[in-house]
């Protein structure tokens, strides 16, 4: 009897473990343009047909294709070992990713390749055909009907086309072709629109200048720096491992020194809060989008602006942990406090930069009497109560002078229930929504501006200069909140002055 036995993986079994990994449509369509890449395109094509059970999608590029035996060693489940030295600008490592990245979108995946010679290759992996027959037969005939979609290759000098079909992972096969169906089809091409933007923004960006079209759009690379605003902050670089290992700390601007098409594209795909963190970087193919590893640091609203650029190369994915899906990585533990007080530090300037404000510049303050909120401890807990000191709330209380039980009961009231998770979960969705509002949005009443008048007058009366006068009038919310209180306090310096010259 012989020593070793030969037991391969029962197909249908390994099949669906295969289909299990984890990637979803944008990750498998990335996957597979790391391989245009590392094969030399210059443009990819990303093409998608609604037909219901019959929709399709292909990825096709110009680089400089396989011959048949590169091809069939490409269709090789784990076609190199993750341990093999690699190709510095290879972006695979386990031979794996053509496969696990096809089949868990679709059935049947054909790849269709061109070299520079002119030579064609074709081969076929039938997912239902190697669970009937429990082998792993590779099909060398492409499948029926696909002739007009292959011819896409031909057209070109050299290159390659992975052709998905029965894509039951992306199309339910037993839903209706209706226009529902194609509706949700089509859409789910607006995330992966984002995700490919943010995943190659380096090598879309110059000076690579890779042309990804995803159907009929051209993408555009997102930068989670904002480098093109002046206010956005790289901090002190780092390198470590013998510059192997670089690391950039950015600080984005305030929202007040954005522009609405920054607010928005800023936010990247997941939002600003959840982009916050490090930006894992494998041979400028983004790993890890925004996150702190898996460091104790919790993402937070006020260090949503602090953004780290770290940049490895693949011969260090075992040391970070690199998935088959590039979709995880941990820094090796010689790395982990180095990289710590990196998070720290740029946290430290976010938060500054985060509570940063615009508005009425205030050199005059009274203590106790300008805002109309004061922040109070209880313990391990804050809580915001009204100040009855402050200066206009006191007015308006004088005026109408209401019973003091009247006036507990109604503070008591407002101040128990100001919606602080509403406002936090708003602030986040939609950052700082809340402050800097536009001039239109908060206009205040003619009361409130003849009573900020008031206010400046009596400065006035008691001798204070124009200047001063306004300065101690706008320390006192809430007339440092709209630009309408400065106006009428000059508007009426202004007449003033008019009435003195004309006497």
């Amino acid at each position: 009897m012989d020593r070793y036995e030969d037991l391969p993986p029962r197909a249908h079994a390994m099949v669906a473990s295969m289909r299990a990994i984890g990637y979803d449509l944008a990750t498998a369509i990335a996957d597979l343009i790391d391989n245009s890449i590392f094969a030399g395109a210059n443009n990819i094509w990303i093409k998608y047909h609604w037909e219901g059970s019959g929709s399709w999608i292909y990825i096709l590029d110009d680089g400089h294709g396989m011959s048949e035996e590169k091809l069939k060693e490409a269709m090789r489940l784990g076609s190199q070992s993750p341990l093999d030295e690699r190709d510095p600008k290879d972006l695979g490592r386990f031979g794996l990713g053509l496969k696990t990245a096809s089949f868990s979108q679709c059935r049947v995946t054909t790849v269709y390749t061109k070299t520079p010679e002119g030579v064609t290759s074709i081969r076929c992996w039938d997912l239902d055909h190697i669970e009937e027959t429990q082998r792993w037969e590779l099909d060398t005939i492409p499948p029926e009907n696909t002739e007009s979609i292959l011819a896409n290759l031909d057209r070109l000098s050299h290159g390659t086309m992975v052709l998905w079909q029965r894509i039951d992972r992306v199309v339910e096969m037993d839903d209706p072709d209706d226009e529902e169906g194609m509706r949700t089809f089509y859409n789910k091409f607006l995330a992966v629109q984002r995700y490919l933007e943010m995943i190659f923004h380096r090598y879309l960006s110059s000076p690579t200048n890779l042309r990804i079209t995803l159907g009929t759009a051209e993408l555009k690379p997102w930068d989670p720096y904002l480098r093109n605003n002046t206010f956005t902050q790289e901090l002190a670089s780092e390198k470590y491992e013998d510059g192997t290992v670089r690391v950039v700390p950015f600080v984005l601007p305030h929202v007040s020194k954005r522009t609405d098409v920054e607010n928005d594209s800023g936010a990247g795909p997941k939002g600003w809060n959840a982009q916050q963190g490090f930006y894992l970087y494998r041979n400028k193919r983004m790993i890890m989008p925004g996150s702190y590893l898996d460091f104790r640091i919790v993402p937070e609203e006020h260090y949503k602006l602090a953004r780290i650029m770290v940049d490895i190369d693949n011969r260090m994915d075992h040391e970070w942990g690199i998935d088959v899906r590039k979709a995880t990585a941990s820094p090796p533990d010689r790395l982990r406090a180095e990289f710590e007080k990196v998070a720290k530090a740029t946290r430290k300037v976010a938060v500054e930069v985060y509570r940063a404000r615009l508005g009425t510049v205030r050199t005059t303050r009274v203590r106790g009497t300008s805002e109309i909120w004061k922040r109070m401890r209880r313990g391990d807990k804050i809580i915001y109560e009204i100040n009855k000191k402050n200066k206009v709330v006191k007015e308006i209380l004088d005026e109408i002078s209401p019973p003091t039980s009247w006036i507990n009961k109604l503070f008591h009231v407002i101040e128990t229930t100001v919606p602080y998770r509403l406002i936090l979960m708003d602030n986040s969705e939609l950052e700082d929504c809340h402050v800097n509002l536009l001039p239109e949005a908060n206009i205040p009443s003619q009361e409130l501006i003849d009573l900020c008048i008031d206010f400046y007058k009596r400065y006035r009366d008691n001798g204070r200069a124009h200047e001063v006068a306004i300065d101690l009038t706008l320390a006192i919310e809430p007339f440092n909140t709209h630009p309408a209180y400065r106006a009428a306090l000059d508007s009426l310096d202004r007449r003033c002055d008019d009435n003195r010259q004309g006497s």
